[in-house]
C-alpha cells in the first residue's frame, strides 16, 4: 500500500502571504509606470517639425535666395518663433534684416520684403582699426560717422554725419589691423565718407523701437 506523505509536505511550496501579495501588486504598479513613462519620453522624441535654417551666412540687406536655406527637424518650445519649414519658398526674395549666421534657424523679425537701404541711401564700406569699434554697435542701429580735422579740410572743424550700421565686420583685422564696416548714408555723404582715410564711428541712442525695424520702410 502506498503512504501518503506528511501533510506538511504537501503543503510545502510558494503560498505568498497577504502583505507579500501587497508588495508584489506594488512592483508591478511600478514597473507599468516606469513602462509608461518610457513611452511617453519616446514619443516627445518624436514631436519635431520641420523649420528653416540657413545653410551660409547671409549680409543684412542681401536678398534671401532659395541656395541659401534648407528645412531642417527640430524640437523647440512653441514659445521659439521658428519659420515653419512649409514657408520656406515665401522666403526666397524677401531682405535680411540682420546677419543671418550659418546654421541659426531663422525667424519672421530676420527678415522683410523691402530691400534693407532707403531711397536716397547708399552703403559705403569703411575701414576702421581694431578695437575702435564702440561696445554695443550692432546692426542696423544709427551712429555718427566722424571725420577728423586733418582727414576733413574744413577749416580745422571736423565732418559730423548720420549713418546707420548695415553689417558688424564678419572677418579678422588684415594684416595692417583694420576691418571692414558696413554703413548706410544719405547719397550724397556718400563720396566723403568713400574718400576718407579716417573716419571714427560713434554709438549714438536708438531713436524707439519702431525705428530699427530694418529701415525699408
Amino acid at each position: 500500500m502506498t503512504q501518503r506523505p506528511p501533510a506538511d509536505v504537501q503543503r510545502r511550496g510558494f503560498a505568498p502571504t497577504a502583505r507579500r501579495r501587497n508588495r508584489i501588486a506594488a512592483g508591478v504598479a511600478l514597473a507599468a509606470l516606469a513602462v509608461g513613462g518610457n513611452v511617453l519620453v519616446y514619443a516627445s522624441l518624436d514631436s519635431s517639425e520641420p523649420a528653416v535654417q540657413a545653410v551660409v551666412d547671409v549680409p543684412a540687406g542681401a536678398v534671401i535666395t532659395a541656395d541659401m536655406l534648407r528645412t531642417v527637424e527640430v524640437d523647440v518650445d512653441s514659445s521659439v518663433n521658428v519659420i515653419a519649414g512649409a514657408d520656406l519658398s515665401t522666403l526666397v526674395g524677401q531682405y535680411a534684416k540682420v546677419r543671418i549666421v550659418s546654421g541659426s534657424l531663422l525667424t519672421a523679425e530676420a527678415l522683410q520684403a523691402a530691400p534693407l537701404v532707403e531711397t536716397g541711401h547708399a552703403v559705403v564700406a569703411i575701414e576702421v582699426k581694431d578695437g575702435s569699434l564702440p561696445v554695443g554697435l550692432r546692426e542696423r542701429v544709427p551712429v555718427q560717422l566722424v571725420i577728423p580735422a586733418a582727414a576733413a579740410e574744413a577749416g580745422g572743424e571736423p565732418i559730423v554725419m548720420a549713418g546707420t550700421v548695415v553689417a558688424l565686420p564678419i572677418t579678422p583685422p588684415n594684416a595692417i589691423g583694420t576691418q571692414s564696416l558696413s554703413v548706410e548714408v544719405a547719397s550724397g555723404d556718400a563720396p566723403t565718407v568713400a574718400a576718407a582715410d579716417d573716419v571714427r564711428v560713434v554709438l549714438t541712442e536708438p531713436v524707439d523701437a519702431s525705428s530699427d525695424d530694418g529701415g525699408g520702410d
